[in-house]
């Protein structure tokens, strides 16, 4: 009499296939959530680059300093422009905390008469910072370490960030892409002129 069911070793053979499936499979889908998310920061960011454009037409052709006396921080300076605390926080960023960031705002900038920028087109303006940093939280240079450490906000978003640049355009970049330095050979800078 013969058997209509599945053996020991057929049983086993099948599990190991849909594991080795599912070992393919995941990283893959890791990946696509990721890449979704991508587009809802780059949202944020042109919001952040708009508001802070704003800023400067209200304020004397100027970009908001880092500490601001009657709100206390670059954030809430554009916040009347911007009007939503939302947009301070990257969808792909861990915990979301009330007044706080996940992007940063070039010190560079602050207080530098927006006519003064030589090339607009290559000047970051604001870009993916710490997870749930304060509001006052300012980036002058990008860290070394963010150009290496797989984990680092520079990284947040497949291998890359998204960032502002001075003329109001938001792009995705590698962080090796990003320098302190003076612009040159289409290498995107944090540098002013």
């Amino acid at each position: 009499m013969r058997r209509n069911g599945f053996t020991l070793v057929e049983f086993v053979v099948v599990v190991a296939i849909v594991g080795i499936l599912a070992a393919i499979l995941f990283p893959v889908f890791g990946r696509t959530h990721c890449n979704e998310r991508r587009p809802a920061c780059q949202s944020n960011l042109k919001r952040i680059a708009l508001g802070l454009k704003i800023y400067v037409q209200d304020n004397g052709d100027k970009f908001p300093p880092v500490a601001v006396a009657r709100s206390g921080y670059w954030a809430g300076s554009i916040q009347p422009y911007i009007q939503s605390w939302q947009i301070f926080q990257c969808p792909t960023a861990p915990g979301k905390k009330p007044k706080t960031t996940d992007y940063f705002y070039n010190a560079r900038l602050a207080q530098v008469e927006e006519r003064n920028i030589d090339l607009p087109a290559q000047s970051v303006l604001a870009g993916e910072g710490s997870d749930d940093s304060p509001t006052s939280y300012a980036l002058s240079t990008l860290p070394e370490a963010w150009r290496h450490r797989e984990k680092s906000p520079a990284r947040r978003h497949l291998d890359g960030a998204n960032y502002a640049f001075s003329d109001g355009h938001v792009k995705w970049l590698r962080p090796e892409k990003i320098s302190g330095k003076v612009p040159a050979n289409g290498v995107y800078t944090l540098a002013i002129r």
